[in-house]
């Protein structure tokens, strides 16, 4: 479940884990969420397990609202240097 600002939860066999979003500063909001569900079910098909899918969906959510409108999602290497500098 996407939070927003504040990350996601993810729930698998009885057990939630939060996992926070990136501190960022937010130019547009739009698109964040197409961007998280993109690249969640992206890693997902690449083989990823839920949790590092989903925390490298906050990193392309964090990275998208830092641009203006729509169609924002980063590129995967953008998300690896976002998550690397961390």
């Amino acid at each position: 479940m996407r939070d927003g600002a504040a990350g996601c939860l993810v729930s698998r066999a009885g057990e939630t884990v939060h996992l926070p979003g990136i501190p960022v500063e937010a130019v547009d909001t739009t698109g964040a969420g197409d961007a998280h569900c993109g690249v969640l079910a992206a890693e997902l098909l690449r083989g990823a397990d839920l949790t590092a899918a989903a925390a490298r969906a906050n990193a392309a959510a964090a990275i998208a609202v830092t641009r203006p409108g729509p169609a924002t999602a980063p590129t995967r290497a953008e998300v690896d240097a976002l998550l690397a500098a961390r």
